[in-house]
C-alpha cells in the first residue's frame, strides 16, 4: 500500500506537532526537578494519562484484538482486577515514595537497605528499559511498514530520532504533555475501527458478540491445577493483579509520574485515573477484537467456526492488515498516527526515566551541574535501543523467531523480581540487604524457569506466561521473608 497525501498530511502533521509541544515545553528548565520531575507541578489527570501511555505500547495495540480473535476473552478478563491494585498502591506506596526526597524511586533501596541494592536496581533498569525502547521501535516499525510498504530503516529511524530530539530536549515536561496528546490519538484511533465496522456492516457489538459466540470464542476456564493451561480466568487475575502492582512499585517510568505531582492526594488520584483509563482502553481493543472478527466471518462466507479455525493464525496480522486495506485516505492515516503514539509515548518515557537513574542513581550529580550531561544520557539511551531495534531486525530475518511470544517472556522477565526489593522493605520489618537480594535473585530464578524451562529442560509444554510475573514475585518475597528470620532487627 502506497500512502494517499491525506494520510501523509495526518502523519506529517502529527509529527510536526508533537515535535513542537515536545520543544515548547523545554522552556523555563532550570534544575533537575524541572527536567526530571516537571517541577513536581505535574496535574494529577496529565500523570495518570501520562502512566497508562507508559505502559502501553505498540504491541497492546496491534496485539489484544489478535489474541481475543485467536483465543477468545479470557486475556481482557484480568483487567477487572486493575481496580483490585489501587488501594494497595495508595495505601502502601504512594505515602513511602512521597516521603522521600527523590528524583528515582530507588533512592529508597539505599535509605532502606544499602548502596548495593540502590545500583543493582538501577542498572537492571537501565538494561531492562533500553531492552524496551528497542522492541517497542521494532514493533511499531515492522506493523507501519506492513501497512505502508514504507522502508524499514528509515521509518525505525523517522520514530525514533524525532522522539528522542523532543524527549531529550524538552524533559519530564515535555513527555507528559506529548503522552496525553498521544493517548487522545490512541484512543481515537482504536474506537475509529468498531464505528468504521458499524457504518460498513449495519450492526453493532450486540451481533458481533453473537458471531464471536457462535465460534466458541466467549468461554473462559476459571481455573486449571495444570500450569501449562495458557489461560485461566484466575490465571489472567493474578497476572493482571501482581503485575500492575509491581510495575508500578517498582518501575520508575511508572513511578517518576506520581512522584511529580504536587501533592500526596494528587498521586492518589493519579493512580485511580491510569486504572480507570486501562479498563477503558482495555474495552475499547476488546471491542476492536469483535469488530474485525465479525467483518472478515462476514466477508469470508464461511460458517464462523470454520472462519475462526482458518484465520487464527494470522490473527495478529488484521488489524495491520484492515488499516491498510479499508479505510479511507485520512482515516488510515489517524490509525497510522495512533501506532506511532503508541510507541512514540513509551521511547519518550523510557529515555526521561533512564536519564533520572543514570544522573541520581549511578552518578549522583549534584543539583548545580548543568542539565547538558542529563539530556546527553537520555538521548544515548534512545540511541541505543534505535541499536536494539535494528538487531532484532536482523536476527529476526535469520532466525524465524516469533518475535510476540519472545518479547511476552523476556520483557517481564524483572517485573517480580524488582518489585521484590521494594516490597519486600515495606512489608518486611526485619528484611536485610542480604535477604533482599536474595529474593531478587530466587524470583529471577523462577522467572527464568516459567520464561525458558521448557527449552532447557526439553519439556513439551511451557508453563503458562500468566504466572510469570505472579509466581516470580511470591516466590522472591517468601525467599526474602525466610532470608530475614535469620535478623533480630531491622537492617534500617
Amino acid at each position: 500500500m502506497h500512502l494517499h497525501p491525506a494520510d501523509l498530511a495526518v502523519i506529517a502533521g502529527y509529527l510536526a506537532g508533537i515535535s513542537a509541544l515536545g520543544l515548547w515545553c523545554s522552556r523555563g528548565q532550570r534544575t533537575r526537578i524541572d527536567y526530571h520531575l516537571g517541577g513536581g507541578r505535574i496535574h494529577w489527570l496529565l500523570a495518570g494519562g501520562s502512566v497508562l501511555v507508559t505502559l502501553v505500547s505498540t504491541l497492546s495495540f496491534l496485539a489484544g484484538p489478535g489474541e481475543m480473535i485467536r483465543y477468545g476473552i479470557a486475556y481482557f478478563a484480568g483487567a477487572l482486577a486493575i481496580p483490585l491494585c489501587v488501594p494497595v498502591i495508595n495505601r502502601f506506596l504512594i505515602p513511602l515514595l512521597r516521603s522521600l526526597p527523590a528524583t528515582s524511586i530507588y533512592e529508597f533501596l539505599e535509605a532502606r537497605y544499602d548502596a548495593r541494592v540502590r545500583r543493582l536496581a538501577a542498572l537492571v533498569f537501565v538494561f531492562r528499559t533500553v531492552l524496551w525502547i528497542g522492541l517497542i521501535v521494532y514493533s511499531c516499525t515492522l506493523a507501519t511498514v506492513e501497512v505502508t510498504s514504507a522502508s524499514f530503516p528509515v521509518t525505525l529511524l523517522v520514530t525514533g530520532l524525532v522522539t528522542i530530539l523532543y524527549a531529550s530536549i524538552g524533559g519530564f515536561k515535555s513527555v507528559v504533555w506529548t503522552d496525553n496528546v498521544q493517548l487522545v490519538i490512541l484512543l481515537g484511533g482504536a474506537a475509529a475501527v468498531p464505528l468504521f465496522v458499524a457504518a460498513t456492516l449495519g450492526t453493532g457489538p450486540a451481533a458481533w458478540w453473537d458471531t464471536f459466540s457462535s465460534a466458541g470464542r466467549t468461554h473462559i476456564e476459571v481455573f486449571s491445577f495444570d500450569p501449562t493451561v495458557r489461560i485461566t480466568l484466575v490465571g489472567m487475575l493474578a497476572m493482571q493483579f501482581f503485575w500492575t502492582l509491581c510495575s508500578n512499585s517498582s518501575d520508575q517510568a511508572a513511578a517518576q509520574r506520581y512522584l511529580s505531582t504536587p501533592s500526596i492526594d494528587g498521586a492518589r488520584r493519579s493512580v485511580w485515573v491510569f486504572a480507570f483509563l486501562n479498563m477503558g482502553l482495555v474495552a475499547i481493543l476488546m471491542i476492536c477484537g469483535l469488530a474485525l472478527f465479525a467483518f472478515y466471518a462476514g466477508r469470508s462466507g464461511l460458517p464462523v467456526e470454520a472462519f475462526q479455525q482458518q484465520i487464527a493464525d494470522r490473527a495478529d496480522k488484521l488489524m495491520p492488515l484492515f488499516i491498510a486495506r479499508e479505510l479511507p485516505p485520512g482515516l488510515s492515516g489517524l490509525l497510522l498516527a495512533a501506532l506511532l503514539s503508541a510507541a512514540m509515548s513509551s521511547i519518550s518515557s523510557g529515555v526521561n526515566s533512564v536519564s533520572s537513574v543514570v544522573v541520581t542513581d549511578l552518578w549522583k550529580l549534584r543539583a548545580e551541574r548543568t542539565l547538558r550531561f542529563d539530556k546527553m544520557i537520555a538521548a544515548v539511551s534512545g540511541l541505543l535501543g534505535l541499536a536494539v531495534a535494528a538487531l532484532m531486525a536482523w536476527s529476526a530475518e535469520r532466525s524465524g523467531w516469533n518475535l510476540y511470544e519472545l518479547t511476552g517472556r523476556v520483557n517481564n522477565l524483572f517485573v517480580g523480581p524488582m518489585a521484590v526489593l521494594f516490597l519486600a522493605g515495606i512489608l518486611l520489618p526485619r528484611a536485610t540487604a542480604r535477604s533482599a537480594l536474595a529474593g531478587f535473585a530466587a524470583g529471577t530464578a523462577v522467572a527464568l524457569w516459567i520464561s525458558f524451562g521448557s527449552m532447557i529442560g526439553g519439556g513439551s509444554r511451557p508453563i503458562s506466561f500468566t504466572w510469570l510475573v505472579p509466581a516470580s514475585f511470591i516466590g522472591g518475597v517468601a525467599c526474602s521473608a525466610v532470608m530475614s528470620l535469620r535478623r533480630s532487627s531491622p537492617s534500617l
